[in-house]
């Protein structure tokens, strides 16, 4: 079992191991009394590092490694509090004693501990499995807009990757145990509440906890869904029956974490002339000309523009707020919980945000003394917004027009740009694209306990979600500086409206008998489970709108119009069982099994038995082992198989063949029509993961844990589209023929201590993932990224660079290569020694799959003052940029101010090769466009304070907490200059990842 959580700073019995006696109280004065003694385990051992404190003061000290303790105490009876992690606290009056000893009895709260696991809940000491936990206290920490972003740097094993910090689309994507991209690498199962959805439509303040389950052995219970592993989010129940309010909120400002360094006016041109005479052409510019640009271009921009395009596009305010509110409260029979949310954040170019309100209730309802029930509503209504023609074009343009182009003329009308293409126009009024995808959820469930050993319970969940996307982009006029009329981009206005319905029910019992046996404890789970989902979406497109402030169908022309519909529906049905069982909970046995039937095969194909046994031996609970308990408070040795299937690979209908239907002209005649292009495989089944894990679990000297994992996947059967006979007429379908093995380990430690008032808790968490795809049944792929046999998932493929030619003669000794070659071209390695540079002498060169994944957590606290700091990083990965997002001049693009540092004569060690314009030498993917995308980056920091509640109080508030944070505030790295780490492979159009200062207020009342 791995677990790792971020464990609270503010908790009791929170104190650090010493070595020798410590005493932290005022000198000892004539009155006073000493008090000696030892503390010991119910064993005998001695306890070193427990808080011996007298009761209602600060006077205390910790007892040695050998137990024993000193205290000097005031005269009278007193009372003395023991306090040490993983023991109940006791209180000793002392009477006229003058040596107290005392024997601490293991905390059985701590020992009953639970995590989620699949379809119930397990006990953390008994857990066999590969599970990783964290407390959704340190998810709301994070001021994201998208819940999947602030896994990031939590938990070993768990790779989480954020590329974008675009308005509701700044998720991030997640990998359990596995590659980023490639074949065979499943994204996880995430289930919210036991019922399917995306771990970014539920609020962060919404959470409890989240469980991720990451070995087969615990995932198998899923089936077909969990060959990627699968995330469990429960949410927040009602804890009492008294009513209470709690309201926390935000405000901060955003700001981009990483922007390229443009070339001005002045300089763009001057390069422009070099790259120009360097492939034998005149320059572009006068001298003249450029010579205007510094007298008189200050004051007359619109003959001399100097456009500083990131200035004028990134115009957005960047605003983001949060405010959530929930309200607890019921009797003895029902409580509730019911939550408000409300999300804002506005982008940081024009027409770009995204919005969310969140609606939740959820009950708990005791009908008698055996039945009870669950009743879960939760509305959730986004709303995203970007610019007409995508924010990707908006960046694109911005990093790709030369400063000496104008952007805004004087009269305030729009400028050319690029030949009408201006991201400042389209930004700020090209239209907009707009989706609404507002859904409401039902999730209830009657639970039946005719004993206290035997539980049966009904859900059913059904959930109804529409999706509304209207994509108006409009035509923008540009103007010369004088008034006439230039460019129209595009020609014309065009309207694209999309609608969607989806329904989704889950049907699920189960029936959980947990019940002990002297010795042996012994718990099963049966269940059953349905479900079944249908969409309905329908199209309509009208271009050529007269009035462009009239966004709907009608207001376009009726002579060129579109629509389209479709329907799709799948569903899954499943027979499911657990049993655990422990002898003195010493000795752990766990077994799984599934049995999945999918609508997504062929009849024969539709079922699969994915079966999993995992088991651990609890070594600190042996006999030879108590003399050290003090020391080694919990050992476990942990292993697992299990099998695992993917069946989201061949979409909904893979099995067969499709009809495209469409028009076709028949001499003068229109005509429908309805055409079969790809051969069906009623043979295509589940993608098959099989995985071994091995893990180990300690605590040692009740303050250090340390979780440890090693494991080995091969996914098979893996989806290939392989050759067939040209002579069929059809394209080729998919077939089951690949093979991909990952490999890895996780490390997960932590370390928690106080002294005093001073608490504080340290984590620290590693994993290493290494993949190979082993079968591709001789399928070699070629472009940027490519799956090979024997290399990663989608590897970065391309030619070899060995540096920059230096001397002609250098260039005419060396293998021909793309068009006139010159000294300060890049020069490329000729793999086969056939004296020309070809597509044969294309190569792996490098993964971008992230290895030595690692974060962590510092919580410390003192009196009223929190802080909490989580860093987290890569230690190896490779990362590509090309076109222009790297490349000088690239298709008559501009240059940025590290092109400055290109090669010439005088600067033969230079960054980038010769300036060139039109030369396709130096813009084939190549290892010279790769950089280190290692990284380490401070992704948050929170600094809050409590305040006194006796001075809070008196205005009718519980507790009040004021907070500051800081999210992504530095990177360090070697990529790119001006790009983000986290993109790392990519033409320099995304949306940048942005930092965030915020700060806010957490009240109860």
């Amino acid at each position: 079992m791995t677990y790792t959580t971020a464990l609270p700073v503010g908790g009791q019995n929170m104190v650090p191991v010493m070595n020798q006696l410590q005493s932290v109280q005022p000198s000892a004065t004539a009155a006073d009394e000493r008090i000696t003694g030892k503390v010991t385990d119910k064993t005998g051992n001695g306890l070193p590092g427990v808080s011996v404190v007298v009761k209602g003061t600060t006077r205390g000290t910790t007892t040695d490694q050998d137990g024993n303790y000193l205290l000097n105490i005031p005269n009278g009876n007193v009372t003395l509090i023991y306090s040490f992690i993983g023991y109940e606290t006791r209180e000793v009056e002392v009477k006229n004693q003058t040596q107290i000893n005392v024997a601490l009895e293991n905390d059985v709260k701590s020992l009953e501990e639970v995590v989620v696991v699949g379809y119930g809940t397990q006990k953390k000491v008994n857990l066999t499995g590969a599970v990783a936990a964290v407390d959704g206290v340190e998810i709301a920490k994070r001021p994201v807009g998208q819940t999947s972003s602030a896994l990031q740097g939590l938990m070993p094993g768990v790779i989480v990757k954020t590329s974008s910090g675009r308005p509701g689309g700044d998720g991030a994507t997640i990998r359990i145990r596995n590659s980023l991209g490639g074949i065979g690498q499943a994204a996880p199962l995430t289930l919210i509440d036991g019922i399917e959805g995306s771990i970014d439509n539920i609020d962060p303040n919404l959470i409890e906890t989240i469980s991720v389950l990451k070995d087969a052995a615990s995932s198998s219970i899923y089936g077909s869904r969990a060959a990627g592993g699968v995330i469990l989010v429960t949410t927040k129940r009602a804890k009492s029956n008294r009513i209470s309010v709690n309201y926390n909120n935000y405000v901060g400002w955003q700001a981009p974490t990483n922007l390229p360094k443009m070339a001005n006016a002045v300089d763009h041109m001057l390069l422009t002339n070099e790259a120009y005479v360097n492939v034998g052409r005149s320059p572009l510019y006068s001298d003249d000309l450029i010579q205007k640009y510094r007298t008189e271009g200050a004051t007359n921009r619109d003959l001399y523009p100097d456009t500083d395009w990131q200035k004028a596009v990134l115009t957005g305010s960047g605003l983001q707020q949060s405010h959530f509110l929930s309200i607890n409260g019921g009797s003895d029979r029902i409580r509730f919980l019911t939550s408000i949310g409300f999300f804002d954040q506005k982008g940081i170019i024009e027409s770009s945000s995204f919005r969310r309100y969140t609606i939740r209730n959820n009950a708990d309802i005791q009908l008698s003394k055996k039945f009870s029930a669950r009743v879960d509503l939760q509305l959730v209504a986004p709303t995203t917004i970007e610019p007409g023609r995508g924010t990707d074009e908006v960046f694109h343009w911005m990093n790709r027009i030369p400063a000496n182009q104008i952007g805004i003329n004087a009269n305030g009308t729009w400028g050319d740009g690029w030949n009408g293409d201006n991201p400042i126009a389209f930004s700020r009024d090209g239209g907009t694209r707009k989706n609404n995808s507002p859904y409401v959820l039902l999730n209830s469930a009657l639970t039946y306990r005719p004993t206290n050993w035997l539980t049966a319970e009904v859900a059913f969940a059904p959930k109804y979600a529409i999706s509304f996307d209207k994509n108006f982009n409009k035509a923008v006029q540009t103007y010369k500086p004088n008034g006439t009329l230039s460019f129209l981009a595009p020609a014309k206005s065009t309207l694209t409206e999309a609608n969607s319905r989806s329904f989704y029910n889950t049907l699920r019992g189960t029936v959980t008998a947990d019940k002990v046996f002297g010795d042996h404890g012994v718990k099963m789970l049966l269940g059953f489970q349905r479900e079944d989902f249908r969409n309905d979406n329908s199209s309509a497109y009208r271009e050529g709108f007269i009035l462009p402030d009239y966004q709907v169908l009608n207001a376009g022309a009726s002579d060129i119009q579109r629509s389209s519909g479709s329907a799709s529906e799948w569903a899954l049905q499943s027979l499911f069982g657990r049993i655990n069982y422990d002898y003195k909970q010493k000795y752990l046995l766990e077994a799984n099994a599934r049995y999945d039937g999918s609508s997504r095969f062929a009849a024969g194909r539709q079922y699969g038995f994915f079966p999993s046994i995992s088991a651990g031996w609890r070594i600190s609970q042996e006999n030879f082992m108590q003399p050290l308990s003090h020391v080694v408070n919990e050992l476990k040795l942990r292993g697992s198989w299990g099998r695992l299937g993917n069946q989201n690979t061949t979409g909904t209908y893979g099995f067969t063949s499709y009809l495209n239907f469409g028009a076709y002209t028949f001499g003068k005649q229109i005509v429908n029509v309805a055409a079969l292009n790809t051969m069906a495989n009623a043979e295509t089944s589940w993608e098959t993961s099989e995985m071994t894990d091995v893990g180990l679990d300690a605590t040692l000297f009740s303050h250090f844990t340390l979780t440890a994992d090693y494991f080995y996947k091969r996914t098979y059967d893996i989806l290939l589209t392989l050759d067939i006979p040209g002579i069929i007429g059809l394209g080729a379908p998919t077939q089951n023929a690949g093979i991909v093995d990952n490999r890895g380990w996780e490390l997960g430690l932590n370390y928690r201590a106080a002294v005093k008032d001073f608490k504080f808790d340290v984590g620290f968490n590693i994993s290493d993932l290494t993949n190979k795809v082993i079968d591709m049944r001789g399928v070699n792929q070629t472009g940027l990224t490519v799956n090979r046999e024997g290399y990663p998932s989608a590897s970065i493929y391309g030619l070899v660079a060995e540096g920059l030619f230096q001397t002609a003669d250098e260039v005419a000794s060396h293998a021909q290569q793309f068009g006139v070659i010159k000294p300060g071209d890049i020069k490329y390695k000729d793999q086969n020694n056939d004296g020309i540079i070809n597509a044969s002498d294309e190569v792996v060169l490098g993964s971008q799959l992230p290895r030595f994944t690692y974060g962590t957590t510092l919580n410390a606290s003192w009196k009223g003052f929190s802080l909490n700091v989580l860093v987290q990083g890569v230690g190896k990965a490779n990362g590509f940029l090309y076109q222009q997002g790297i490349m000088p001049f690239y298709l008559g693009g501009t240059v940025q101010e590290q092109h400055k540092n290109h090669w010439t004569p005088e600067n033969p060690n230079a960054m980038f090769p010769r300036l060139a314009f039109s030369e396709a030498n130096n813009e084939k993917v190549s290892s010279f466009w790769m950089k280190n995308a290692a990284y380490l980056r401070l992704k948050n920091v929170q600094l809050s304070y409590t305040i006194p509640s006796k001075v809070v109080q008196r205005a009718g508030i519980k507790n009040l907490r004021i907070f500051a944070n800081g999210q992504n505030l530095f990177t360090i790295d070697k990529f790119w200059n001006g790009y983000d780490v986290e993109t790392p492979v990519g033409v320099g159009n995304a949306y940048p990842q942005v930092k965030l200062y915020s700060f806010g207020i957490d009240a109860n009342f």
